[in-house]
């Protein structure tokens, strides 16, 4: 199919996107660019999830199984470096990370609040709508709030499963779309600034502008579960506090936590991604790492919906 002819195909067709997280303000734009007339949908104000502010947003490929998983980390990295550096916008930090005293030069992290920022204005240029504050529980809802759809494309994270449900119950992956409670703190460190992502035993700090780290433990956050505990600043900065002096040989005011981010982090039943067609013109975008692969699967779901699969997703269907 020509360009134009995919576009006048598009531009026939109306595109709801329930959630304006990482993968959902990255696919609804994409979408609108390719002649859709888009409406997305996001329970909080746009721009900022519970999910975004929480995630670490560490860009990489470590440790990712199986291999065609981290291959589309991998492919995710590189458009998150090709397209932040083409934007108006740029969102990309080049740090490089250092895992346990070994390098890799080509990660960095995203500036999450610029990458959402960055795919809403590419959704308004392309005529697409944001409807922020806009919870929906399900289908139904969008329907009745929006009005006649073509398509409906659920990124809405741990409430994916539950909004699908309905309509694709015999889909085993989507039992559920919970993963682990997770938290990333930010802290003033005055003269102990960083320039790199550092990954130590679990705990993982990174920069996050001037004077300032963003920190994740992996031990507390196991801790905190096992406890029932919420992550907030005072039930994580002691322990994380410790860790960071033990770990770095900082020493840091007992007043540097300036913040906490808490959220449950989205994932499908096994744990790798979902992506496609689960019931008539119902498409389901659930994956962890989101951050990583928001940039790439913009794209992709896009292509999807046209009809022009992308043999990377095959591995990742429902």
């Amino acid at each position: 199919m020509t360009s134009t002819a995919r576009r006048d195909r598009a531009a026939r067709r109306r595109v709801v996107v329930v959630g304006a997280g990482v993968v959902g303000a990255s696919a609804a734009a994409r979408i609108a660019e390719r002649g859709s007339d888009v409406v997305l949908l996001s329970a909080e104000p746009a721009g900022s999830t519970a999910a975004s502010r929480a995630s670490f947003a560490w860009v990489n490929d470590h440790g990712k199984e199986p291999e065609a998983y981290r291959r589309l980390n991998a492919d995710g990295r590189r458009r998150h470096v090709e397209r932040s550096a083409a934007h108006s916008i740029p969102w990309f930090v080049r740090t490089g990370a250092e895992i346990d005293g070994v390098t890799y030069p080509d990660d960095g992290y995203v500036d999450v609040a610029a990458f959402l920022a960055a795919q809403l204005d590419d959704l308004r240029r392309a005529g697409g709508t944001v409807r922020d504050s806009t919870p929906v529980a399900s289908l139904e809802q969008v329907r009745v709030l929006v009005g006649p759809v073509d398509a409906i494309v659920v990124a809405a994270g741990t409430g994916t499963a539950a909004m699908v449900a309905p309509v694709a119950p015999t889909v085993p992956r989507l039992s559920s779309s919970t993963g682990d409670d997770g938290f990333l703190a930010r802290i003033e460190v005055g003269e102990h600034p960083i320039d790199r992502i550092r990954s130590l035993e679990g705990l993982q700090v990174r920069p996050d502008g001037d004077g300032r780290i963003a920190a994740q433990s992996l031990r507390i956050e196991a801790d905190l579960r096992r406890a029932g505990i919420t992550a907030s600043v005072r039930t994580v900065w002691p322990a994380l506090r410790d860790e960071i002096e033990g770990a770095l040989g900082w020493h840091l005011p007992t007043g540097a936590c300036v913040r906490v981010d808490h959220a449950v982090r989205p994932h499908a039943a096994d744990g790798s991604p979902l992506l496609g067609i689960v019931a008539e013109d119902v498409y389901v975008a659930l994956t962890h790492s989101g951050v990583t692969l928001a940039a790439l699967l913009g794209e992709l779901i896009a292509r999807d919906l046209d009809g022009d699969a992308d043999p990377r997703l095959a591995p990742f269907r429902p």
